[in-house]
């Protein structure tokens, strides 16, 4: 079996990803897809078809419902190696490297691009119990009793890479969005580390990168119009040398005429100041700072 997400995908052939994008097009409808509608979808033959299944069903992309009638359903690695392989048919992406981290929301790993810069991809994963704890208090349109997880996920996944889009226009301190497919959010790679991590700053760099993480709060609330909703050290890189930071992991965002933004905005706003307070003795008033994000004034409160 493959090791890693990348030699998956690549040990797959045309006739495992015409199944998978069979199975995809009817999961909607159906709980687990019938193998006559998967067949048909597909084009392939019956002994190409069990083929291309047994293999899918082997590596772990498709799971088999037995008993009254034989059907698939997608998993969440079978939607990875097709938004994947949307990726790379564009030029997005030429190479998925290691898995570099692992959230309640989602799974990032390293990737290059055909220039060979660098790049994040984050695969969503919000079907996780961490997320379900926080998708409670969100009012995201979406009908989660008529979705499936890997629907929820796609859903997601668009969202945030839109949110991105607006907030890099915007000037925020955010990863560069690349590009999006299914439930994957590509992105710039940013050199630094989680701020949960603790890096060494002087003074001066705490208080530069704690600028840029109000700032772009800052521009999210005013221009974007949007809360970020669950702000931590968890979800903010910073560039010690530097005293930058970047804020990260958008997808639960809350729009801020919504009932519960103002709440959650004052919650980010104390949760980032305490940290950097406790941390690295920097001090910021939270209630300046919170009148300076909303725009009730207009210089800044350091």
């Amino acid at each position: 079996m493959p090791k890693n997400l990348w030699q998956l995908y690549t040990s797959l052939g045309e006739d495992e990803f015409r199944v998978l994008r069979a199975i995809e097009r009817f999961q909607g409808r159906h709980e687990y897809v019938p193998v006559e509608l998967v067949e048909k979808a597909s084009g392939l033959p019956p002994s190409r078809l069990h083929r291309a299944l047994a293999v899918l069903s082997r590596n772990k992309l498709i799971k088999r419902r037995l008993g009254n009638f034989s059907g698939y359903t997608l998993t969440f690695l079978g939607l990875d190696v097709l938004a994947l392989r949307n990726l790379v048919k564009r030029g997005v992406v030429s190479l998925l490297g290691d898995k570099i981290g692992i959230g309640k929301e989602g799974d990032v790993y390293i990737a290059v691009a055909p220039d060979g810069s660098r790049l994040v991809v984050k695969f969503h994963r919000e079907g996780r119990k961490s997320f379900r704890k926080v998708w409670r208090h969100r009012s995201f349109t979406l009908n989660l009793e008529a979705s499936t997880w890997l629907e929820v996920a796609k859903y997601v996944g668009e969202r945030e890479f839109k949110a991105l889009v607006s907030l890099w226009r915007e000037g925020a301190r955010v990863p560069e969005p690349v590009a999006w497919n299914r439930h994957a959010v590509v992105q710039r790679y940013v050199e630094g580390v989680e701020l949960s991590e603790a890096p060494e700053m002087g003074e001066e760099e705490a208080l530069s990168a704690l600028r840029d993480v109000i700032e772009t709060v800052r521009v999210a609330y005013q221009r974007v119009g949007i809360v970020h909703g669950d702000l931590s050290e968890y979800n903010i890189l910073v560039e010690p040398a530097e005293g930058r930071a970047y804020v990260i992991d958008w997808p639960q965002y809350v729009y801020k005429d919504e009932p519960h933004a103002d709440e959650l905005l004052r919650r980010d706003v104390e949760y980032v100041a305490r940290f950097f307070r406790k941390k690295y003795g920097v001090e910021v008033d939270v209630e300046e700072a919170l009148a300076y994000v909303r725009g009730e004034r207009s210089e800044p409160p350091w």
